[in-house]
């Protein structure tokens, strides 16, 4: 079965016990990945370590994924607020992780926020060198879009206006900037996740954290909800932005889920 999982952000360890939870329950799994794997947790680099180990996985573009590439190599796939400068997206991101994913390859903490007061680009170069070729490569191929016959697979927002119509929604996507950057950092409103959409297919989405709590009936263990709407998925459980985090899979195919918390502890819903 298909299993879509939401924004890692550095947290190794929560996904490694996710990965191996999911497998116990579903031992043929496929797994989909909504974006955002680096920054805020404290282990970017253990998070793209163990997606390349991982066969057959598809993987999405997130913000976060855009301007780690953006810092990395001067290149995004969408419009953000750095307008193209690779320093001052690097001194923004700052603010959200960015230097735990640094130092999660090494770097010193000393080295990063010697470039984030004083920017210079030899320094950002230093900072940016510990990091293998092997992960600027994952970052740089990382798709914007995952289609199927029945589903879609995107980081941020789809338009509930526009249509999915195959074959591709890449192709609306080449000339489109506002979409572009829609995909990746466009937020749902309460109305839109309810509103019927224009799409033929369910989207599954992460970047809004989704903070609906609830009691498993079989267990009574606190979970968090993800929300799904008319024909709507939102993924991301904020495991990395506090304790209270949960780190999420959602089986499209019988539309249960598995989740672990912030600590890597592991629970289940729709059993």
């Amino acid at each position: 079965m298909r299993w879509i999982i939401g924004d890692v952000h550095g947290m190794r360890a929560p996904l490694e016990r996710l990965l191996e939870e999911v497998g116990r329950v579903d031992p043929e799994a496929r797994f989909y990945f909504v974006g955002d794997y680096v920054n805020r947790g404290p282990d970017a680099k253990g998070v793209i370590d163990l997606l390349l180990s991982l066969t057959g996985a598809k993987f999405v573009r997130g913000n976060h994924d855009d301007i780690f590439d953006q810092v990395l190599s001067s290149t995004s796939y969408a419009s953000n607020a750095a307008n193209g400068d690779r320093m001052v997206a690097f001194q923004w991101f700052i603010e959200h992780g960015l230097d735990n994913t640094f130092m999660s390859y090494g770097v010193d903490y000393a080295m990063i926020d010697a470039c984030r007061q004083r920017p210079a680009t030899e320094k950002l170069a230093a900072i940016t060198s510990a990091v293998p070729e092997a992960h600027r490569n994952f970052v740089r191929n990382l798709p914007p879009v995952i289609e199927e016959p029945d589903l879609f697979i995107a980081h941020a927002k789809w338009d509930p206006y526009e249509t999915d119509a195959l074959p591709t929604m890449l192709r609306q996507l080449e000339n489109d900037a506002n979409a572009r950057h829609k995909l990746l950092w466009g937020r749902y409103s309460e109305g839109e996740i309810g509103h019927t959409k224009a799409w033929r297919r369910t989207g599954y989405f992460g970047h809004t954290p989704v903070y609906a709590y609830a009691a498993s009936q079989k267990t009574g263990e606190v979970l968090m909800l993800p929300i799904a709407g008319n024909r709507i998925v939102l993924l991301d459980t904020g495991v990395a932005l506090s304790a209270a985090g949960r780190l999420t899979a959602f089986c499209a195919d019988d539309q249960t889920f598995v989740q672990v918390d912030h600590f890597a502890k592991t629970m289940r819903a729709g059993e």
